[in-house]
């Protein structure tokens, strides 16, 4: 079970990351596409790391078609859910999109036959759908998604799910460090043609301004702050991936869960001693749904795990 472990480690770097990129989506001049370009960036020169793992490149060829899907799905992903935490709190996005996901991706694995699980284990995966469903729909009324949030947040999981049933398949037929190298220049790739065609450079140039003035100079403080969090995202998506490559890709994803749990502790401590920082809603009612949804997720965990 040590993909267990690396997935859990993996969801608790990536909740670190989430609620960074919340702070600099409502703080600062950052977009979107911003935040999704330079993860898929980092990640690509993050991959150049294992170019000493003696990588054969004469075998991607045959799996051109599942490093473009699993790559590309996997910006349009992270785009869609930027644009999603930049309309709602983040605590309520991120565990939707992480109830949602594993929905499509066990669709997805069915459709092109990867390997099912027990129907103990399916259980545990609807238990953690659904308490991430009601986790998402806590606090007052104003806090909840609107349509257009809902639909970002729809299109993420639909571009998750698919990248993760892709990216095991590449797993699956590739080792490990070539199948990184090439999902995640495939990201890059799609990136770029995406900025291209929706005419974003400006955005993503804002950042490379010299500090004329204080709103520069905070644009750079707010970089190196985006610096840490995309460390810390990076890292988990290496983890996840590798927990990807060890394990169930079903049950890797339903343990997108979890990353509700780190996010509730993360927003309660900043809540505490930094009240500024995020305004997410920490009222005695909400936490303890909060809690009581955690405890079904956790129970949905203990399936899969058992």
């Amino acid at each position: 079970m040590l993909w267990f472990w690396i997935a859990l480690s993996a969801f608790f770097l990536l909740a670190i990351a989430a609620v960074i990129d919340k702070f600099l989506l409502s703080k600062t001049p950052f977009k979107p596409i911003s935040f999704a370009f330079f993860i898929s960036l980092g990640g690509a020169v993050l991959s150049l790391l294992f170019l000493f793992a003696n990588i054969n490149l004469n075998l991607l060829p045959a799996f051109w078609f599942s490093l473009l899907i699993g790559g590309g799905s996997l910006f349009l992903s992270l785009y869609f859910m930027f644009l999603a935490v930049g309309k709602s709190e983040v605590s309520k996005v991120n565990p939707l999109i992480g109830s949602l996901t594993p929905a499509f991706v066990f669709l997805a694995s069915f459709f092109i036959g990867l390997e099912l699980v027990t129907g103990k284990k399916l259980l545990g995966v609807f238990l953690i759908a659904l308490a991430g469903y009601f986790l998402a729909r806590v606090g007052v009324k104003k806090t909840h998604l609107n349509f257009t949030a809902w639909l970002f947040v729809l299109l993420a999981s639909i571009m998750f799910g698919v990248s993760n049933v892709f990216s095991k398949i590449v797993y699956d037929g590739l080792p490990f460090f070539e199948a990184f190298l090439g999902l995640r220049w495939t990201c890059l790739i799609t990136a770029i043609v995406v900025v291209i065609v929706l005419n974003k450079w400006r955005d993503i140039k804002e950042i490379f301004k010299p500090a004329k003035s204080d709103t520069q100079s905070s644009i750079k403080n707010a970089v190196l702050i985006m610096i840490v969090g995309q460390t810390a995202g990076a890292l988990g998506v290496v983890l996840q991936q590798y927990a990807i490559k060890l394990g169930n890709v079903i049950l890797v994803t339903a343990l997108n869960g979890t990353q509700f749990f780190f996010l509730l502790l993360l927003v309660l401590i900043l809540a505490k001693f930094f009240p500024r920082i995020l305004q997410e809603d920490v009222s005695r009612n909400s936490m303890l749904k909060k809690l009581l949804w955690s405890a079904i997720l956790f129970l949905g965990i203990a399936l899969i795990y058992v």
